[in-house]
């Protein structure tokens, strides 16, 4: 074989794969805008539906996975619905119930979410510091706001993140990965009073 011809094969094969990539980064984008645009509405549907008293408990499912209720942190523009059971497939809709007692109950309850590089889900939450406020509605349409008190990083195998630090307090953990997934991020806050 000539070298014009090998040049030209492996051009060929660049050229091949370069599409392929292409086209599964586009497609990874546009399932994450659309799972982004349903959870929107699921959003707004939450609150039209709560503040015209239609109904006083939250009442929604995202792709028969039931929402318990909403996650808000202002200072990174984060706002998701929390779904019930953490799962593979559950972890690509939204921010989920890990562990821990029901939403705003006395003890610790820990979300997880990935840590998308788009910033989605949590992919902004390694922004957040000590003293930072993290609003939870409860299926209640009751909102509580926490106030961050650690941030660190662990090891995937340490879980004692999921024990509360101080008794009957309300506290909200937050967990996603790190490190292209070798540690987990840890934000621990607790209720405030306002």
């Amino acid at each position: 074989m000539s070298k014009l011809k090998v040049y030209k094969t492996i051009f060929a094969i660049l050229l091949i794969t370069t599409i392929v990539v292409a086209v599964l980064v586009i497609t990874k984008y546009i399932r994450i805008y659309n799972n982004e645009k349903r959870l929107d509405a699921a959003i707004t549907n939450i609150y039209k539906e709560t503040n015209n008293n239609e109904i006083s408990e939250i009442d929604e499912e995202i792709e028969g996975n039931k929402v318990i209720g909403i996650i808000k942190i202002p200072k990174i523009e984060l706002e998701y619905p929390v779904l019930e059971t953490t799962s593979t497939e559950t972890l690509k809709l939204s921010i989920t119930k890990f562990w821990g007692n029901r939403l705003n109950e006395i003890g610790n309850v820990t979300l997880a979410g990935h840590n998308n590089l788009n910033g989605t889900m949590f992919g902004k939450i390694k922004k957040l510091e000590v003293g930072d406020i993290i609003e939870i509605t409860d299926i209640q349409n009751v909102t509580l706001k926490y106030e961050i008190y650690k941030t660190y990083v662990i090891d995937p195998n340490d879980i004692s993140y999921i024990l509360p630090e101080e008794e009957n307090t309300r506290e909200v953990t937050l967990i996603t990965c790190t490190n292209g997934i070798k540690n987990r991020l840890i934000i621990k806050a607790r209720e405030i009073n306002v």
